[in-house]
């Protein structure tokens, strides 16, 4: 069977590394890396660290409008299909990536695979939710990572025939990578000892890109700083807004952004994280480390359902109120370890072995 796999951002490249060597050896496997974010040089840190092959084919498609991304990409993409023929066409998650390899795809009627299908936050005003949308409704397997994914998908009217139920990748990547992100010597190179602070991220267009919500987090973040280190790998589009903003204090230890072995080290080691990351909501639940979600909604519900993760808003005082709790009671911290990791080891496997199954073909 004929297998293609398109990604382009680093998430993407994170979640599929445990899923992409199952896929070489079980398929005729070809990798097409778009380049939505970064092009492939500037991402091959990424994949020496991960020790993954290189793609076969990389299109440098870079930042754009999202229509003129999209579109790009999707005349690359259109042009190996084309060329190659595969059987099907796996896509993850809801970047501009996989909406452009799922239309794509669908439109040279070639099935679409779509891994991690079925999230939703529920707000259109997200790019990402409309792309999750399209995508799953391009796509005849869909693979859920958890049951309100599933669920989510059905009541949209999506048959459950084609719908799997495999888990999220994110833990076999974690469990892959952990042994080598822990000789990374980060917490030394930043002065930092375990447990002695909070990791922030920052980088969605609804917080960065409204001044009123901006200020109230940098504003939390601020009042969090005098009370514990705050150590923040500072997106590059994050970086460019800033400068709009409330000034960020001197306690906050502003950094460039990490590779990915040095973030989960550092990640590992944090009190808790305060986030508007979906992938990295999954992270900390698989590095058993409690995060605050510094968003009015999340995709990942199942884990704040279990409390496993806070939903905070982005309001600054829930924010400050949230985190405090998990700086002065030692007992809060201890409630969220015990309850243990949502998300189970094995989607990987399982993912391959459904492809394998509903279309019936492997490498001979």
């Amino acid at each position: 069977m004929k297998v293609v796999t398109v990604f382009g951002t680093r998430p993407e490249i994170i979640k599929l590394s445990p899923v992409t060597p199952l896929m070489d050896k079980k398929f005729e496997h070809v990798i097409i890396h778009t380049g939505q974010h970064y092009n492939y040089e500037m991402d091959k840190i990424f994949f020496d660290e991960l020790e993954l092959r290189n793609p076969d084919y990389s299109l440098n498609v870079g930042s754009d409008t999202h229509a003129v991304q999209t579109a790009k990409m999707m005349v690359g993409i259109e042009k190996i299909l084309m060329d190659y023929k595969p059987d099907i066409v796996n896509v993850f998650a809801d970047p501009n990536t996989p909406l452009a390899g799922a239309l794509a795809a669908a439109k040279l009627n070639i099935p679409v695979v779509h891994i991690e299908a079925g999230c939703r936050s529920f707000n259109k005003k997200m790019p990402e939710e409309i792309n999750r949308i399209l995508v799953d409704h391009c796509s005849e397997l869909l693979l859920a990572s958890d049951k309100t994914a599933v669920n989510n998908m059905i009541s949209e009217g999506i048959h459950e025939k084609n719908i799997r139920l495999v888990g999220s990748t994110i833990v076999d990547a974690v469990n892959r990578n952990i042994k080598l992100a822990r000789k990374t010597g980060v917490l030394k190179n930043l002065g930092l000892k375990a447990g002695a602070y909070i990791v922030l991220t920052l980088h969605r267009a609804e917080n960065t890109d409204n001044a009123e919500v901006l200020n109230g987090i940098i504003k939390a973040i601020n009042h969090l700083s005098k009370k514990i280190a705050v150590v923040f790998p500072v997106h590059p589009r994050t970086q460019k807004i800033l400068g709009r903003a409330l000034k960020i204090s001197d306690s906050v230890k502003r950094i460039e952004p990490l590779g990915y072995l040095e973030f989960l080290q550092l990640i590992s080691n944090a009190k808790f994280i305060i986030t508007d990351s979906g992938g990295i909501q999954e992270e900390a639940d698989a590095v058993d480390v409690p995060c605050v979600i510094a968003r009015n909604e999340t995709e990942w519900v199942e884990l704040v359902d279990a409390g496993r993760n806070i939903l905070a808003s982005t309001d600054t005082e829930k924010i400050i109120g949230v985190s405090e709790t998990l700086l002065n009671d030692e007992s809060r911290l201890n409630e969220i370890k015990k309850i243990g990791s949502v998300r189970k080891a094995g989607a990987s496997q399982k993912i391959v072995g459904e492809i394998e199954e509903y279309f019936g073909g492997s490498k001979k």
